[in-house]
């Protein structure tokens, strides 16, 4: 007979008050709560199943983070294989020459987050006895200013939603607090970045939407080779 799922954070932050309490304290007081309350209302009370299926040539992914590795240290390696294309986007957008002023701050400043978003994720894996994934060989194509905007605006907000598609997921509090911080400092990101495009801050209204690892890697797949 197969073992029993463990219970995910989430679910047991929801059921227990005290606990809840000592969770949304330890990592940020009333910003933790909002994004905790956002993830619960975004993932409700289903918990997805894994999605095993073939590999991708380009990617080496499946379906879903299982293809990655089992549970936690699956997801944590697919959120780190993300962060790996978000920081190697800004680093060559940087070094493309065609930013300047807010746009060239921006990349720099959220290019430096990414990277530290990717090594606190890197101590996870080897925290979780995994092996860190290679990094993506990436091309993308800079064409203008507006356009690498438009571009970093994408992939922040599928950064954003890829945090938020996998929280219902996550056993372990640490990781759970890991993608509730930067889940937040991702949506703010796609936020300035918009303005800074002329685009919307809220593309998706009052409410951020999840976003499954077989969609944020079909999203992602041309900038791959």
């Amino acid at each position: 007979m197969p073992s029993p799922e463990p219970m995910t954070a989430m679910e047991e932050l929801a059921r227990d008050p005290a606990s809840r309490r000592r969770f949304l304290r330890s990592v940020g007081g009333a910003g933790a709560a909002g994004s905790f309350a956002l993830f619960l209302a975004a993932c409700g009370k289903k918990k997805q199943t894994l999605t095993p299926g073939g590999s991708n040539p380009k990617t080496g992914a499946g379906t879903g983070t299982d293809r990655f590795g089992k549970g936690d240290l699956g997801i944590v390696t697919y959120a780190l294989t993300l962060e790996y294309i978000e920081s190697d986007f800004y680093a060559k957008a940087v070094s493309s020459g065609k930013l300047s002023g807010r746009a060239l701050e921006f990349a720099k400043r959220f290019g430096g987050h990414e990277a530290q978003h990717a090594q606190a994720l890197e101590q996870v894996v080897t925290k979780l006895g995994g092996k860190l994934p290679d990094k993506p060989q990436t091309a993308f194509t800079f064409e203008s200013q507006d356009a690498i905007l438009q571009d970093a605006v994408k992939f922040e907000n599928l950064g954003a939603s890829a945090y938020l598609g996998q929280a219902d997921r996550i056993v372990s509090k640490e990781l759970l607090a890991a993608a509730l911080s930067i889940h937040a400092v991702e949506g703010r990101h796609a936020a300035a970045l918009a303005v800074a495009a002329g685009l919307s801050p809220t593309p998706q209204g009052a409410f951020a939407q999840p976003e499954t690892a077989f969609n944020v890697i079909q999203s992602i797949e041309p900038n791959l080779v």
